[in-house]
């Protein structure tokens, strides 16, 4: 997204389009150096970002908690800079070469200049928030990070366990993508002074989407298509992660398809031979189906917390992004 693009937003984004296009002249300014190098990668991430979907419902939340202050797209910015460098740093432990449908950082410019340029991003949300003097969020973000960290760690320790149960899948979907969701929206209802509802109701919302969000994006990896998501499917399965539709269907598969899945997983797993296979596998015993059910049974858990919040556009525009991450997955599943 540039700027121009915000003048193409759809309704939900439509709300806090002031927020957006001053975030994006923020980003243009920041994402820029006098080293060469650093410079090269900072515009070649301002060429095609993402949807910004974590500064948005930050936006939405703090209109819909109240009247924010001039602070607010700081917040923002620092948001999708911690965001933006943890996908940079993820690319290099998971060994992925496309991100949006082109070569990672990683990919194109090595491991120790993409290390460094996450490093950078995370100093600059930091060194931003510290500069307008907003020590609260600092905090919320700092520990929003340490979880992330912590969440990373986890994945890498967890990889290739067949054995991981879902709780233990869910400890970690928390540390590495609810608790940005929550840290977004609990930041944004802070900075909106909290009149229409407390930080703590905005956060619970946001864990909750967030739970929704990485169960879907997990399910990617088994029902979408390399073109449509931007990047390859079965990465997930590849690299030895173990996701909730695996989980669940390894869980529910009689003993003779769960031997058979175990030897492809450790052993004998070639992308075009097996894996058509594996998807029958999830989808034969229930992956697809269990995890849809929980997304959406987060996503009511979500819009629970705010029901009892005066409606606005903005509370509104927030329970209608959370249906939407649901959504997007039927757009591949019928």
């Amino acid at each position: 997204m540039n700027r121009s693009d915000v003048k193409k937003l759809p309704p939900i984004q439509s709300l806090v389009r002031e927020e957006l296009e001053l975030l994006e002249g923020r980003l243009q300014e920041i994402l820029s150096s006098d080293v060469p190098l650093l410079d090269h990668i900072c515009r070649y991430l301002n060429e095609k970002p993402g949807k910004r979907i974590r500064p948005t419902v930050l936006f939405l939340a703090a209109r819909s908690a109240g009247t924010p202050d001039g602070k607010l797209v700081t917040a923002g910015l620092a948001v999708e800079l911690v965001h933006t460098a943890t996908l940079i740093h993820d690319d290099i432990i998971d060994d992925h070469r496309v991100r949006r449908g082109r070569p990672t950082v990683y990919a194109r410019w090595g491991a120790d200049a993409a290390t460094l340029t996450g490093d950078y991003l995370y100093s600059m949300a930091f060194a931003r928030l510290a500069e307008a003097g907003m020590y609260d969020v600092m905090n919320i973000l700092a520990r929003v990070t340490h979880d992330m960290s912590v969440g990373e760690l986890l994945q890498l320790e967890l990889r290739r366990n067949l054995d991981l149960s879902e709780d233990r899948y869910m400890d970690m979907i928390y540390r590495k993508t609810a608790s940005l969701f929550s840290a977004s929206c609990e930041s944004g209802a802070l900075l909106g002074g909290e009149v229409n509802g407390g930080r703590s109701a905005y956060s619970r919302f946001g864990k909750n989407v967030g739970f929704a969000f990485q169960i879907v994006d997990d399910l990617f990896d088994y029902i979408a298509s390399d073109t449509l998501i931007g990047k390859p499917t079965a990465s997930d399965f590849t690299d030895g992660r173990v996701t909730l539709p695996f989980i669940t269907a390894f869980r529910n598969a009689p003993e003779a398809a769960r031997r058979r899945v175990t030897e492809l997983f450790t052993e004998t797993f070639d992308r075009e031979r097996h894996w058509d296979e594996v998807v029958r596998f999830v989808e034969s015993y229930g992956g697809v189906d269990y995890s849809l059910q929980r997304a959406k049974h987060f996503i009511e858990r979500a819009k629970g917390h705010l029901r009892d919040i005066t409606s606005s556009p903005e509370r509104d525009a927030l329970f209608t992004a959370s249906d939407y991450v649901v959504e997007r997955a039927y757009a591949f599943y019928r």
